[in-house]
């Protein structure tokens, strides 16, 4: 898709439709199959989908484009992450209380394997984020989701409009907000990014 430079709405208008158009796709197809195992992974798939159009486009649209009048930061503390990429504001035992929570919703949607399904996606898919954006500001994010991270840390440094995903590309790729190909990333940008290790490696 060839970069918009329509405004924020508009925007956030062809991305809407775009995602309503393939989630429709995926709910058809799902009342379309007759075998339980293969419906549950399309429901699930398409609640998992729906977290991250969620997850790209409050990024997008309400951190960096603010489609809605005010100050955002207040609310999101976006800026101060940016100036500071290891502090982040969800802590361990909030991810520990996340994790234990999605294993209790992800074995009540295998039990009712019902409309529920696209619930347990939505809400591992929100559990997912927050642990891969930990990770991606780690330097074993490398090995994970190579790409991803590389995006994030071009989003931090040089492309702040690009690079809106954190557990996956396809919106990124799809709404061609990708950060160039040929966009280098250096080893003062990851010395910046990683700031809490001395360590990183050279070659990303």
């Amino acid at each position: 898709m060839k970069r918009s430079t329509s405004s924020p709405k508009s925007n956030l208008i062809l991305c809407l439709l775009t995602f309503l158009f393939l989630e429709i796709c995926l709910l058809i197809i799902s009342s379309a199959l007759e075998n339980r195992v293969l419906v549950f992974i399309v429901l699930f798939a398409s609640g998992w989908l729906f977290w991250t159009f969620v997850e790209y486009s409050i990024h997008r649209f309400l951190m960096h484009e603010l489609i809605l009048p005010g100050k955002k930061d207040e609310l999101f503390h976006h800026h101060h992450h940016h100036q500071n990429p290891g502090d982040l504001r969800v802590r361990w035992f909030h991810r520990l209380f996340l994790g234990i929570s999605g294993i209790g919703v992800f074995w009540l949607a295998i039990y009712l394997n019902t409309s529920f399904t696209l619930l347990a996606g939505f809400f591992i898919g929100f559990l997912l984020y927050n642990l891969l954006h930990y990770l991606l500001h780690r330097p074993i994010g490398k090995y994970i989701l190579p790409n991803v991270q590389r995006a994030h840390i071009l989003h931090h440094t040089r492309y702040p409009r690009c690079g809106y995903s954190f557990s996956t590309i396809l919106w990124d790729w799809l709404f061609d907000t990708l950060p160039p190909k040929d966009a280098k990333v250096t080893a003062q940008m990851k010395k910046n990014y990683f700031n809490q290790f001395i360590k990183v490696s050279n070659q990303m």
